[in-house]
């Protein structure tokens, strides 16, 4: 089944070309063949229950195609839309970005202006530009949430985050290094606020999505209620073929970095309008995201994984909006997904939901292991695997983390973590596990068996 899978995406690439501009007849029969190409290359994450959410890929300004996968709402079987609103976590950035430029050209500041001028009280902020800030240069905390408590009499808003924030110390000198900050881009909203003496979500709406023409994107408030809202979703971690709710977020602390909802065609449009005379002078699109023949941002918060990128050379955008947290592939199915429209063959994912395991043959797998410290991006353990509810799960202590999906032979596919696990066995020695994280390109870990397990718990 794989390979006759594998065998008409071949197909179907094959035959696309790499611009449009044909007849009307030969631009449909290939926008129902790139269609086909999409649909086979998402059907092995879509059974994993990996992907779900809304893609939009365009050649120029024509939409080729723009379709929905999975649900919007698992609860009550609403599927997906391209007309279904999504949190765009960091894409959200990029929005923060024209604000500043539209800001600048206003000459109400000056990225190389200090924190300080805006935010007199930040410590060290006669060291911090807003430009470090904007480039994660600063130092400062990647912290976009503080604690939540529902009985408080004021919820968190975003000055009690950015209070927070001054109260941590920096991570090395501003301007030494760049470490990922959604905090910096929390500070930048403040400046926003401070600059305009409007909120972030009123100034954003009047000055880049009003001037860009985006109807369905917007700050979301904590209360806000979003028409055509997609939820938050990720793989349960203890139970193949179980879906569980994403985490609770607080919004007004994600504000600046990570706050806005939007939707495929609202952000293909976003792509189209880089580099033109609009909310922002080209010239200022240049100076903010420097001209390259490809331009890419992708994000994940609780419940959501999305990616949006634009190819200048050969004009293509696709936006890929996923409510799925597991869906740790996004940026690698944007990217294909380019490749795609522009005719080129792409390897379709490797992974299987049709691969069983029976209690027998996982007994020898379980136990107790761990990796050397500091070798993995999502702790150093200890963690056990055993057999629960049916299939073999990674535990941390009590806590499960995620279910292994086998995949033939030794390998196996953790979902949450996205990841690979192998075992491998030496003559005369029990199985041992190497794990290899799939979102950095990383030699595999191995792991010391450091207590025997059973089949059960």
């Amino acid at each position: 089944m794989r390979l006759i899978r594998r065998a008409l995406l071949v197909v179907a690439i094959a035959s696309l070309p790499a611009a449009a501009g044909a007849a009307a007849g030969p631009v449909a029969e290939n926008d129902r063949k790139l269609e086909a190409a999409v649909d086979a290359y998402l059907r092995p994450l879509v059974d994993l229950d990996l992907f779900q959410g809304a893609v939009l890929i365009a050649r120029g300004e024509r939409v080729v195609l723009e379709k929905g996968y999975g649900f919007a709402n698992v609860e009550l079987g609403v599927r997906n839309t391209p007309a279904q609103v999504f949190r765009i976590a960091s894409l959200s950035k990029p929005f923060t970005d024209v604000a500043l430029g539209r800001l600048t050209e206003e000459k109400k500041l000056a990225l190389s202006d200090p924190l300080s001028r805006y935010v007199p009280d930040f410590p060290r902020g006669d060291s911090i530009t807003l430009e470090m800030l904007r480039e994660h240069r600063a130092g400062i905390a990647n912290m976009n949430s503080i604690p939540y408590d529902e009985e408080a009499g004021q919820p968190n808003t975003l000055d009690s985050l950015v209070r927070r924030i001054a109260r941590e110390p920096l991570a090395f000198a501003p301007g030494t290094k760049r470490r990922y900050s959604n905090g910096g881009y929390a500070v930048l909203a403040h400046v926003i606020e401070r600059v305009t003496g409007r909120s972030y979500a009123d100034y954003l709406q009047q000055a880049v999505l009003g001037p860009l023409g985006l109807r369905d994107t917007r700050h979301e408030s904590d209360q806000m209620l979003v028409r055509g809202r997609a939820f938050g979703y990720t793989v349960s971690p203890e139970e193949r073929g179980a879906m569980v709710v994403a985490p609770f977020q607080q919004m007004a602390t994600k504000t600046g970095g990570g706050s806005l909802v939007s939707t495929v065609r609202d952000l293909h449009h976003f792509l189209r309008a880089m580099y033109g005379d609009n909310a922002i002078r080209a010239a200022s699109w240049r100076t903010l995201f420097p001209a390259d023949s490809t331009w890419s941002f992708q994000g994940r918060c609780p419940g959501f994984n999305v990616y949006m990128g634009r190819d200048f050379t050969y004009e293509v955008n696709v936006v890929v909006l996923c409510n799925n947290y597991a869906a740790g592939m996004v940026g690698t199915v944007g990217s294909d997904f380019v490749a795609l429209a522009r005719g080129i063959a792409v390897e379709p994912p490797r992974w299987r939901a049709d691969v069983s395991l029976d209690s027998l043959e996982a007994a020898s797998l379980t136990g107790t292991y761990r990796p050397p410290d500091g070798a993995l991006p999502y702790g150093d353990g200890p963690v056990s695997v055993r057999w629960h509810r049916g299939g073999l799960v990674l535990f941390r202590a009590a806590t499960p983390l995620d279910a292994l999906i086998p995949q033939g032979g030794d390998a196996f596919l953790l979902r949450s973590l996205w990841s690979e696990m192998r075992f491998t066995t030496a003559a005369g020695t029990a199985p041992r596990p190497t794990l290899r994280p799939l979102w950095f390109k990383t030699d595999p870990v191995p792991l010391e068996r450091v207590a025997e397990g059973s089949p059960g718990r």
